[in-house]
């Protein structure tokens, strides 16, 4: 029935009920567990920052927030599950560049809209990538790695955590910029390329801060230079892409909480201040330190402008790469 059909009195009554409903219903929420979903295996950065999320909402709300690991197809699983689920807020995925920039520009046909088929809810934490070498090569700068691939075109190998991860497109541009070939050797994850390239079997690396930086501090590998727009105080001796003239590779992987599309704007809200009060306490911060990531904690609105554009960049990227997967 419409306002109008009620007498005066009673119709203030029935507005006031109406604007009261929607308040009611968001301080319900959540009324039952929440999950997050991880498109990727139960261990690095991405899973890592769901389930130190997970345990901080899980104190503010009183209620479950479990973490769940949907890996396969380089995350197109996970994600796609994700997608399919009620936009109610009470599925979420701790997505990153790759799921939510990358993939979908990669894959043809394309998969989904990392845009429209998703709400970004809250950026939680950036982290830079490494060019790394193993620490008993002679290779010691960018310079060295560049003057062996025209030396020996196609026989410079550098590794990535996956085909079509920003690591693998870092190693890519790097060539392309520099115009020398270098042969990309994919795995599955950081872990078996470390390994290779510790083991000499790989010439350098492309590799996440949280990956590689206990084999630089156990002395086994070497970093040549990292994409932050900064040195990392961790490794204040190495130099970034943009000093040694190559700003193009300026870039930062980055980790953050997606809604599926729908999702009411005032239940996006809700988890995206949750989820800013979660990475403001100092022992989060600690622990992403702890793991050389930078924790961020953004609003819903700020990380939305974020992705738009990391979208937009990555896109080109790919486009300009000539990589894509059927």
């Amino acid at each position: 029935m419409k306002l109008s059909h009620f007498p005066g009195g009673l119709r203030r009554l029935a507005l006031a009920a109406c604007l009261v409903a929607p308040a009611a219903a968001l301080a319900a929420f959540p009324e039952k567990p929440v999950t997050i979903v991880v498109a990727g295996p139960p261990s690095g950065g991405t899973d890592f920052l769901a389930r130190l999320v997970a345990e901080k909402l899980t104190s503010q709300w009183g209620q479950a927030v479990v973490v769940e690991n949907r890996a396969g197809a380089s995350g197109l699983i996970g994600t796609r599950h994700v997608l399919q689920s009620a936009p109610d807020g009470y599925t979420l995925i701790m997505g990153h560049s790759a799921t939510h920039a990358i993939v979908p520009a990669l894959y043809r046909p394309k998969p989904y809209d990392a845009v429209a088929d998703f709400v970004p809810v809250s950026l939680i934490a950036t982290a830079p990538e490494v060019l790394a070498v193993a620490a008993d090569s002679p290779l010691r700068s960018v310079d060295d790695l560049l003057a062996q691939a025209r030396a020996h075109p196609g026989a410079v190998t550098y590794g990535s955590p996956g085909v079509g991860l920003p690591q693998h497109l870092l190693g890519f541009r790097l060539g392309q910029i520099a115009g020398v070939r270098m042969q990309h050797v994919p795995y599955k994850g950081s872990s078996p390329a470390l390994n290779d390239l510790i083991g000499g079997r790989l010439t350098a690396m492309v590799v996440t801060s949280a990956a590689v930086m206990p084999f630089i501090q156990d002395g086994r590998v070497r970093a040549l230079a990292v994409n932050s727009s900064g040195r990392m105080s961790l490794l204040p001796d190495v130099p970034t892409f943009s000093e040694l003239g190559m700003p193009q590779l300026t870039q930062v992987g980055w980790f953050g909480l997606f809604a599926p599309a729908g999702t009411p704007p005032a239940v996006v809200d809700a988890i995206s201040r949750a989820c800013m009060r979660a990475v403001a306490r100092p022992d989060v911060q600690q622990k992403m330190h702890a793991l050389y990531m930078d924790p961020v904690g953004s609003s819903a609105q700020d990380f939305s402008a974020f992705q738009r554009k990391e979208v937009e960049k990555w896109t080109g990227i790919v486009r300009q790469s000539g990589i894509h997967i059927e």
